[in-house]
């Protein structure tokens, strides 16, 4: 039986609160982008903290919406021996979760659910490392209002046509790296040179007086499991005469070596996340139980996320010789980085058996430890962020408006 939080009446009411709050935020936020963009456009390091804070208003007005219609928990499980500082992961007594992500890091996570990013940029956000995220996601700057804003947060979009993404992909990444290294755009550093194969080159070294550290999240499948994208996968490793895996999807290789070499300068951790959802089961496809539909607006979202965290040093990571084009990689270097992220999502895929057998990661070869506490903000004040600046433009407007009326009239 459906409970009340799922009834109509309680949908409608709460759809025509989260709408217009949705929309307003959206707009506002976007609004703080281009007041920025216009004044402060001579200014590259403004321009760029002020979309940072953009960025962190984008997922607190995420996060706020989410639980107002799913109230859910996260459990956290890291393995001890391969997390940095996970002893400082804890809750308070709030509920609130602290994590302790190290900057210039890549989350990478099997893909279940078309909410999968915002889970793992409030785990960024958990860490005060929200306003640092980068995500690769399918191209979706045409999207009215949300478009531009992406855009402006330099998220990276796919075409899924490769000898394009490739260019697209690896100039964004070397600016990322550029300005974590403080040697970037975001400090008025100028490019030494484009290539002929239009890739860019920023001035070596670092300058530690003002950096830009960078959390990328990327999902190595590329897409949520389905009777299609399943099928496709089983084909594809039966093909190979690789063992079937169940419950995730195979990994595509390219995209993440790719992020890898060109960000291999500064990258402190890799982040194995596996992700389960509370109320799935072994059969059940994410994207149809927790569609964006049935989630926002009837409130059928899972009742706790859970993750299994591990880590991965780069030096730990076979990447092969440096080469400009990723497509000039010796392939037994491919090779070497493509066993090592089967390895990994082989393992995956036995962590989300025990999920769907137990209710829990089960028994591991892993040391761990877990914390569960709430989605949620820190503050619920929070959500009045990402209206600040147009509120008090509205308001200097007025202002000036009867002013400018009592001396005139």
């Amino acid at each position: 039986m459906s409970s009340l939080r799922h009834s109509l009446p309680i949908s409608i009411i709460r759809t025509a609160f989260i709408i217009p709050l949705f929309v307003m935020g959206c707009l506002c936020t976007v609004f703080t982008q281009w007041v920025t963009l216009l004044f402060f456009k001579d200014k590259p390091d403004i321009v760029q903290g002020i979309i940072n804070i953009t960025k962190n208003h984008f997922v607190v007005l995420l996060s706020f919406i989410t639980q107002v219609v799913n109230p859910s928990e996260i459990e956290i499980t890291i393995d001890t021996t391969t997390v940095p500082d996970a002893q400082q992961f804890k809750v308070d007594s709030s509920g609130n979760l602290h994590t302790m992500f190290l900057p210039n890091s890549v989350l990478i996570s099997n893909h279940q659910i078309y909410t999968d990013w915002l889970y793992l940029w409030f785990l960024t956000y958990t860490s005060k490392l929200s306003d640092s995220v980068f995500i690769i996601l399918k191209d979706l700057s045409k999207i009215p209002v949300l478009g531009y804003g992406m855009k402006n947060y330099n998220f990276m979009f796919l075409s899924r046509k490769w000898e394009k993404d490739k260019i697209v992909l690896t100039n964004q990444l070397l600016e990322i790296d550029a300005n974590a290294r403080g040697m970037g755009p975001a400090n008025g550093v100028k490019l030494v040179s484009t290539t002929d194969k239009t890739f860019t080159k920023w001035p070596q070294g670092k300058n530690s007086d003002k950096i830009w550290p960078y959390e990328l999240i990327l999902f190595p499948e590329g897409t949520v499991p389905s009777d299609r994208t399943t099928k496709k996968s089983a084909e594809y490793t039966s093909s190979k005469g690789l063992p079937l895996l169940k419950h995730v999807l195979l990994p595509r290789v390219r995209g993440l070596f790719l992020a890898l070499k060109k960000l291999q300068g500064t990258v402190e951790v890799v982040y194995d996340i596996t992700t389960g959802y509370g109320g799935l089961t072994a059969g059940q496809y994410g994207e149809i139980e927790y569609s964006l539909k049935r989630f926002y607006l009837r409130g059928y979202g899972p009742p706790k996320i859970n993750y299994f965290i591990r880590g991965w040093r780069l030096k730990d990571i076979p990447l092969g010789k440096d080469v400009e084009d990723v497509d000039d990689i010796p392939e037994e270097d491919l090779k070497k980085f493509e066993d090592w992220l089967l390895g990994v999502w082989y393992d995956k895929d036995k962590l989300m058996q025990n999920f769907y057998t137990f209710g829990n990661w089960g028994e591991t070869k892993y040391e761990t430890k877990s914390i569960v506490g709430d989605f949620k903000l820190r503050n619920p004040l929070e959500i009045i962020s990402p209206y600040l600046v147009a509120i008090s433009a509205a308001l200097l407007l007025r202002i000036a408006y009867t002013l400018i009326k009592r001396i005139f009239v």
